[in-house]
């Protein structure tokens, strides 16, 4: 009775070891067959490009030259007081444009002789010769005019989209009704027929503009380079940041 007693323990030890380990087994096999389908593994490279991104400043070069000689400062030329351009992480742009140009100092500094009530003229080219209203208007063909200050603005805001080519480093934005204005600027206008009346106004119903990017090791921001709203080949670099 003792050694049948025995063999039936010593067969139930077998049985249970030899179970113990097929699950080992099992769990052993399952884990690698995970790690082979497992799209968040530790090895797996993430676009630099992921989140939200704002641009907090401008570097422009003129005809695309990118030496100390070519180096513009597209605020100052382009009268921009402030800009803010979002890429957003569900793939939308944002883009918001102020200018302002104080017309008083304009017309001394280039044209002729300034009148709070006349305007601008030049006793020797009439054609400079502007109301206030039309000097803003017409000329730099904005639409806000302080009568107090003669600072003549706009406001653009522009949508679109944006995508990036991971394996081209770029990134294409695609704006939406976008008016181009005599000065290669995005205007405040946003209809074709509005855009039309302006001298050289450009209507584009999308706008599309390739950027290439690049990563600083060291902050990890990142710099989209590419073409400004003008046809004249120059070009910026907008210097992103990661919100």
């Amino acid at each position: 009775m003792f050694k049948v007693f025995n063999a039936i323990k010593i067969h139930l030890l077998k049985t249970s070891v030899f179970i113990l380990c097929s699950i080992f087994l099992f769990s052993s096999c399952e884990e690698q067959i995970d790690d082979l389908w497992d799209n968040n593994d530790d090895t797996q490279t993430f676009s630099p490009v992921i989140g939200d991104w704002y641009a907090d400043s401008i570097k422009s070069f003129y005809s695309c030259v990118k030496t100390a000689d070519s180096t513009a400062d597209v605020m100052i030329d382009s009268y921009i007081d402030n800009y803010n351009l979002w890429l957003l992480s569900d793939g939308s742009l944002q883009l918001y444009f102020d200018q302002s140009i104080n017309l008083q100092n304009e017309c001394e500094d280039f044209y002729g002789t300034w009148s709070n009530t006349n305007g601008c003229s030049d006793s020797y080219y009439e054609y400079y010769d502007y109301s206030p209203i039309e000097f803003c208007n017409a000329y730099y063909e904005h639409n806000q005019y302080n009568i107090e200050t003669t600072s003549c603005s706009q406001s653009a805001a522009i949508n679109g989209t944006w995508t990036a080519n991971e394996a081209a480093s770029t990134v294409t934005v695609i704006m939406d009704s976008v008016c181009v204005n005599s000065f290669g600027n995005p205007s405040y206008l946003s209809s074709p027929d509005a855009c039309g009346t302006l001298e050289y106004g450009q209507y584009f119903p999308i706008l599309e503009r390739t950027f290439n990017y690049s990563v600083n090791s060291q902050t990890g921001n990142i710099d989209f380079e590419g073409s400004w709203f003008d046809d004249d080949s120059s070009c910026v670099i907008f210097h992103m940041s990661l919100q």
